[in-house]
C-alpha cells in the first residue's frame, strides 16, 4: 500500500512538472510594423523604438484586436517622433533611458531601465502582465525575414515566453512576420544590448526597458510645464504633451486653479455636451443648438442613459453670460 501511495505521488508530480516545462505565456499586446504606410524611409525607418512604445500604449489601453491599423498607428508613431524632437532635439536611435523618459514624461504608464536581467526577470514581468521592450545588437538576431546583420541597433517587444521551446514571443517592428514572432532565450539574451553610437551597440550594456501600467515614480512629472502632474493630468483628462489641451489661449493648471474646465475651450462649445459650471452650483446643461438647457432632476438626466463623468465644468462666468437659455429639459 505505501509502495502505491509513493508510486501515485511521483506520478502526480511528474504531470505537475511536465506542464510546468510546457507552460506558454502570451499576452495580447497587438502589432504594428514600424513602416505602416509601407514607407520604409524617415522616420520610419528608424521608428523601433516609437512603434515598441506605442503598441504597449494600446496594449495598456486595452485596444481589442492584434493589429493596429496604419491609421491608429501612423498617428501614434509620429507623435512619439515629435516628442522626441522637442524633448531630445532628434529622434533616431534613443537608447533605453531615452525610451523610458519619453514614456515617463508622456504617456499614461511608466517605464524603467533594469540592467543586466536574469532570465527568470524576463519571464517573471511577462507572468505579471507587463510587457517589455528589448534593444538589440541586430547582428545577434539572425532574423529570417530581413537582414539583420546589417543592422546594429533595433528594439521590439517582449510579450510572452514559451518554457517548453525555451522562446520568447515578441511582436518585431522590423518585419510584416513580426507579430508573435519568435527568438530563442540564447538569441535574446545575447542580443540584449543599449544602443551605442558608431556600431557600436554591440557592446553596450544588458539592459530592458520595464513598464507598469501604475505611475508610482512618474507620477510628480511635469514634463510640458503646464503646473499638472502627471497624475493630475490623466485625473483632468488633459494632454501630456500639450500645456494647453483646449487651446484656449490658457495654461492647463492656470485653468485648474482658477475652477475652470482645462479640456473645454468654451468660445467653442460644441452641441450636444453635458456642462456645469465650476463652482458648488451642482445644476447640469445638455448644450444644444447653441442654447443651455437645465436638467431639472437627476432622475431626467439617468433616463436619458448620460453618465456623470461626461459633465464638463466650465467657467461659471461663461455659462452664465455668454451661453443663453434654452427651454428646460424636464423629461
Amino acid at each position: 500500500m505505501k509502495k502505491l501511495f509513493l508510486y501515485s505521488f511521483i506520478f502526480v508530480l511528474t504531470l505537475v512538472f511536465f506542464e510546468e516545462v510546457k507552460a506558454e505565456v502570451k499576452l495580447n499586446v497587438p502589432f504594428s510594423i514600424q513602416a505602416p504606410y509601407g514607407h520604409w524611409v524617415a522616420p520610419w525607418d528608424n521608428a523601433c523604438e516609437e512603434t515598441s512604445t506605442v503598441m504597449i500604449d494600446k496594449y495598456y489601453q486595452n485596444y481589442p484586436g492584434r493589429n493596429l491599423p496604419a491609421e491608429i498607428a501612423g498617428p501614434a508613431i509620429m507623435q512619439l517622433v515629435k516628442n522626441e524632437n522637442a524633448y531630445f532635439g532628434f529622434n533616431e536611435d534613443t537608447n533605453a533611458s531615452q525610451m523610458a523618459a519619453i514614456i515617463n514624461n508622456f504617456l499614461s504608464w511608466e517605464a524603467k531601465v533594469v540592467k543586466n536581467p536574469t532570465l527568470e526577470q524576463l519571464k517573471s514581468e511577462i507572468d505579471n502582465g507587463r510587457p517589455f521592450i528589448l534593444p538589440a545588437s541586430g547582428p545577434d538576431l539572425h532574423n529570417p525575414y530581413y537582414n539583420s546583420d546589417k543592422i546594429d541597433y533595433h528594439a521590439f517587444v517582449v510579450s510572452g515566453y514559451d518554457e517548453e521551446k525555451r522562446e520568447f514571443i515578441v511582436q518585431e517592428t522590423g518585419t510584416v512576420h513580426g507579430l508573435d514572432l519568435r527568438y530563442s532565450y540564447d538569441t535574446i539574451m545575447t542580443a540584449m544590448h543599449d544602443f551605442l553610437p558608431n556600431n557600436n551597440t554591440y557592446k553596450g550594456e544588458k539592459v530592458v526597458v520595464f513598464t507598469s501600467p501604475k505611475i508610482d515614480l512618474s507620477k510628480n512629472i511635469d514634463a510640458d510645464n503646464d503646473g499638472l502632474t502627471k497624475e493630475q493630468e490623466l485625473k483632468y483628462g488633459t494632454i501630456l504633451f500639450f500645456r494647453d489641451s483646449d487651446g484656449d489661449g490658457y495654461n492647463d493648471g492656470d485653468e485648474v486653479k482658477s475652477g475652470y474646465s482645462p479640456t473645454i475651450a468654451e468660445p467653442r462649445l460644441l452641441d450636444d455636451i453635458l456642462v456645469k459650471a465650476a463652482n458648488k452650483n451642482p445644476t447640469v446643461y445638455l448644450i444644444e443648438d447653441g442654447k443651455k438647457r437645465r436638467i431639472t432632476s437627476a432622475e431626467v438626466f439617468l433616463r436619458h442613459g448620460w453618465k456623470w463623468k461626461d459633465i464638463k465644468k466650465i467657467k461659471p462666468s461663461f455659462l452664465s453670460n455668454q451661453v443663453p437659455d434654452g427651454t428646460v429639459l424636464d423629461y
